[in-house]
């Protein structure tokens, strides 16, 4: 392992209190399906992966986002894929996430709340935007980018079914 590995990368160490480790089911491989309609009409599925690990002696979480998967950017290339990174630091404060999200194309921050069986994330410097996180067991989790219409609906922007690699 190089340096930065070693610096960057940790287990668990009780900086994140139980009570606050909402995303530990998480940690580790997943393989994912994604859904989105980027035309109306036509609905789209790619295939990517998403990781996620400890960091910074226990103290956040990080993960890497992509889309589409390393095995099938050549066979379904996207012009529009994404490949970025999540930080998620726990505010033992607030008993909230403080995260960062960045991709080639924007830089995004959240802040992660828990309600019920669901990690809520809401977009910070845009109004209605949401990022959750449901049905999370030991094997499977669901993703939506949901925004709230002025009218109340909700538009669900798309999607993400992860199936942990084994």
């Amino acid at each position: 392992m190089d340096f930065f590995s070693e610096a960057l990368l940790s287990g668990k160490t009780g900086r994140i209190p139980d009570s606050g480790d909402w995303f530990a089911p998480l940690i580790g491989d997943w393989d994912c399906d994604y859904y989105d309609e980027p035309e109306e009409g036509r609905k789209r599925h790619v295939a990517g992966e998403w990781i996620f690990r400890r960091i910074l002696e226990g103290t956040g979480i990080q993960d890497v986002f992509i889309f589409p998967s390393r095995e099938t950017m050549q066979s379904n290339p996207q012009p529009d894929g994404e490949y970025g990174t999540s930080l998620r630091m726990y505010n033992k404060e607030k008993d909230r996430y403080d995260v960062v999200y960045t991709c080639e194309r924007c830089m995004k921050r959240l802040t992660f709340t828990r309600e019920g069986d669901c990690l809520v994330g809401r977009v910070l410097d845009e109004d209605h935007a949401f990022w959750i996180f449901s049905g999370i067991t030991q094997d499977r989790f669901h993703w939506e980018n949901i925004r709230i219409r002025e009218d109340g609906t909700e538009e669900l922007v798309c999607e993400i079914y992860g199936k942990r690699i084994r």
